[in-house]
């Protein structure tokens, strides 16, 4: 298929441009050599990827000084070679036409031939600026059709707020714009009471390790099992999700009986539980078998190894009504806010002293819900249900114990963010061979994906399936090995993607929003934008905006790491004019654009 040339016109602000180093003291160094100048480029007629020449005077032989700038702002890259006549880089994937910029701690230059960029279906690249930014894309068939997808790269916005932006098409002068407030996001998503106790409890854990400091573990990997299980002990039992952790008196003590002795597990029965209609002896069979044979040997596979802060060689799991009452304190209405169907609480790492007696077991436990068929506890669940949840929720509680026991006895004590944390806990459900509430998730994120940030950290149920499928997305990509390297780090968020992956966060959520609409179509074989392990379709469909004519305003906003799905349509043989406007230039907005027919 012939490619067709994509045109960046119009001055662009934020190019790099030349400051002379002058006015300092004397003694400072010496005075700043000459600026650069281009003479000229070759060829004038490319496609990313392809080697450039770039001729002229005082280059950097420092390779790694110079800077190429493709017009395009957000498409600065080094050459490879550079002495100070000449240089050769690589045409980045986001270059678009016009003249090539130099620029070195010198200073800076243009070229005064224009390169010229060509593409084709499924050439997926980002455009982006300060301010306002006009892009031309060819109409070379009466089909054709451009997918554009703008986003917020923006760091430092809070990531509840709503950031608007605006499209022009087709008008040579832009339409005047009046900037508009940034205001707050109405919709706060589902934030069920499991979610709201899931990003408590990290914010928790920082408060823990700053108040208590790190704990000291007898064994930092389990060992062999060397003793008899107690058949009867009594556990303390968080019981409340407002009062303070640090007292005792937000526990419950209570009695359970052992039910099941594995070689990596122990499953513990409260024995305040129904005598009819709640979990039986095959179920706690279940729970340990699948944890022996399965669960355990997988996480550890994926995630890495665990504590054993009470050297008895096997991870506790605890079925207990108090996990069942713990809805009780729903804000928002009994039974209608969801539930907590499980946790793993980090106090229970720690002995005592230093945290006060009664608010920890100093052992690795995951406490489990109890079925409730008639509510006698709260609200009803019955049997097949809870057994069905137990086993959706051990993998997920215990990646993130992995996760907060090597980082507080291997990596000095950093916590996971909360938005990455549960988006690997989701992966552990997903290995686990359990993805029917990932599909839940990502469905409601991708039903409305501008509205919610990858990077919320309230962690409700958009923002997880959010980062569940751009995890799942970068693990194809780049191997699930990437997983146990965000455990096994000091590194959080934003800077854990990075250094897993060698890429910039901002081009990773760019091919991540690409991925949302290209995936499994056909239109690219790119890996980038494909999912290898899931089918995307599964997921729900994604909205997308209406098939836009040139004419029209296009007014929408984004939150932080989020984006909003648009096509376009041409007039063939004529380009159409983009002109994209970050309204309040707080959104550092970028825009992914690819042409899809």
């Amino acid at each position: 298929m012939r490619s067709h040339r994509i045109v960046a016109v119009a001055c662009v602000l934020g190019v790099v441009t030349g400051m002379a180093c002058g006015g300092g003291d004397s003694g400072s160094g010496p005075p700043p050599g000459p600026a650069p100048t281009v003479s000229s480029i070759a060829p004038t007629t490319v496609v990313p990827g392809d080697t450039l020449v770039i001729t002229g005077s005082h280059f950097s032989t420092t390779v790694t000084e110079n800077t190429v700038t493709f017009s395009n702002p957000v498409s600065g890259t080094t050459p490879f070679w550079a002495t100070a006549t000449q240089m050769r880089v690589l045409v980045d994937r986001d270059a678009t036409d016009g003249p090539v910029t130099v620029a070195t701690p010198n200073g800076s230059d243009k070229s005064g031939d224009a390169l010229k960029v060509t593409r084709g279906v499924g050439d997926v690249f980002v455009f982006g600026g300060t301010g306002t930014n006009t892009l031309l894309l060819p109409n070379p068939s009466p089909t054709t059709r451009y997918l554009v997808i703008p986003h917020s790269v923006n760091s430092a916005a809070p990531y509840t707020n709503n950031f608007p932006y605006k499209i022009q098409t087709s008008s040579v002068t832009p339409v005047a714009l009046q900037a508009a407030a940034v205001t707050s996001a109405a919709v706060e998503g589902h934030m069920e009471a499991n979610q709201w106790f899931e990003a408590q409890r990290w914010e928790q854990a920082e408060q823990l390790i700053e108040r208590y400091h790190l704990p000291s573990a007898t064994k930092r990997v389990p060992a062999q099992a060397t003793s008899a299980p107690a058949a009867t002990r009594q556990f303390y039992v968080l019981k409340t999700v407002n009062a303070s952790q640090d007292a005792a008196s937000s526990y419950k003590r209570v009695t359970a009986q052992l039910r099941y002795t594995g070689t990596k597990c122990l499953v513990y029965s409260d024995i305040d539980t129904l005598a009819t209609g709640n979990l039986n002896q095959t179920d706690f069979d279940l729970f340990g078998t699948r944890f022996d044979n399965s669960i355990e040997p997988t996480n550890v596979s994926y995630f890495g190894p665990y504590s054993d802060v009470d050297g008895n060689g096997r991870l506790i799991m605890l079925v207990t009504p108090v996990v069942n009452r713990l809805e009780e304190n729903c804000t928002k209405g009994h039974c209608q806010c969801g539930f907590i169907a499980g946790f793993f609480n980090p106090r229970d790492l720690y002995d005592t002293p230093p945290v006060p007696a009664g608010t920890t077991n100093h052992a690795e436990i995951i406490y489990l819900m109890a079925s409730d068929p008639t509510g006698v506890w709260d609200c009803s669940f019955d049997h097949d249900f809870i057994r069905d949840e137990n086993l959706s929720t051990i993998p997920h509680e215990h990646q993130h114990l992995t996760s907060f026991s090597w980082r507080i006895f291997h990596e000095g004590g950093t916590p996971q963010i909360t938005w990455l944390e549960e988006g690997m806990a989701h992966m552990a459900e997903d290995l686990n061979g359990d993805n029917s509430s990932n599909e839940k998730r990502g469905g409601l994120y991708r039903a409305d994906p501008d509205s919610m940030s990858v990077e919320d950290n309230r962690a409700p149920l958009e923002q997880r399936g959010a980062i569940y499928l751009m995890l799942r997305l970068l693990a194809d990509r780049y191997g699930t090995g990437i997983l146990k390297n965000i455990v096994q780090s000091k590194c959080t968020g934003r800077a854990c993607l990075e250094n897993v992956t060698g890429q910039k966060f901002n081009d990773l959520l760019a091919d991540f929003l690409a991925a949302q609409y290209l995936s499994g179509t056909g239109i690219t074989s790119d890996e980038r934008f494909n999912y290898q392990s899931i089918n995307i379709n599964d997921f729900g469909p994604l909205k997308i905006g209406l098939n836009h004519l040139p004419g029209p305003v296009v007014n929408g906003s984004v939150r932080r790491s989020t984006g909003s799905f648009h096509t376009f349509a041409g007039v063939a043989g004529q380009n159409t004019q983009f002109t994209f406007t970050d309204v309040t230039t707080q959104a550092n907005l970028r825009s992914v654009v690819v042409r899809i027919q």
